[in-house]
């Protein structure tokens, strides 16, 4: 999925697409500052419109309700997660080294969205059912990215045989702990080596001897 498209269509008055894509782009950034310093609750479409510079009656144009704001903030967070690794393809290497590479980028682009990410995390709820199942859809779908590479590995005897769907989500649950479980990791634990641990997991549990 390209940046600025979305799984679930947001309902807009603008027929241009190009132009709702900019407006998305400029929300997603007020957004982004305004929930970080004030939470998602506190921040009101006002704000919004008085960050961005659009009109609260043209802001209307391109969403239709708040929750629209956290559902744009949430899918384009989960792309710019995601482009990290769409952007420097690891295709063409082995198993071992591109599921070592997948993880070092994703956490490296955790780390660097960590504030961006744990707010929209604490705000989930706020996302209706309809709007959560689709955010959920489309984490399912990165970390099938995960699955992918674990089921050729496993295909080719360099990974353990094992369930690849358990694997995956094993594997993204210790790279989303350096922002989930930042409060007991920072200051105690660096990033590098948060990520030479991960790695070191990964090859003393599911890398055959002699894999790498």
């Amino acid at each position: 999925m390209g940046k600025g498209t979305f799984r679930k269509k947001i309902s807009t008055r603008i027929k241009n697409s190009k132009l709702v894509e900019e407006r998305h782009e400029q929300i997603f950034q007020a957004a982004c500052k305004l929930i970080q310093k004030k939470g998602y609750h506190m921040t009101t479409l006002r704000d919004i419109s008085k960050e961005t510079g659009i009109s609260l009656g043209n802001l209307y144009d391109y969403i239709r309700t708040k929750e629209d704001i956290l559902y744009i903030v949430h899918e384009k967070a989960r792309q710019i997660v995601a482009q990290s690794l769409d952007e420097n393809s690891t295709v063409g290497k082995d198993p071992v080294k591109r599921l070592s590479e997948m993880i070092e980028k994703e956490l490296a682009s955790m780390d660097k969205y960590q504030d961006l990410i744990m707010s929209i995390y604490q705000e989930s709820h706020a996302l209706s059912k309809p709007s959560l199942r689709t955010i959920l859809s489309s984490e399912e779908a990165h970390i099938g990215s995960f699955k992918k590479v674990l089921e050729e590995g496993i295909e080719r005897g360099v990974f353990k045989a094992g369930n690849p769907t358990m694997l995956a989500n094993i594997i993204k649950m210790m790279i989303d702990c350096w922002v989930l479980k930042r409060w007991a990791l920072h200051g105690k634990v660096s990033l590098e080596e948060m990520k030479r641990g991960i790695l070191e997991m990964i090859q003393a549990g599911i890398v055959v001897k002699g894999g790498a």
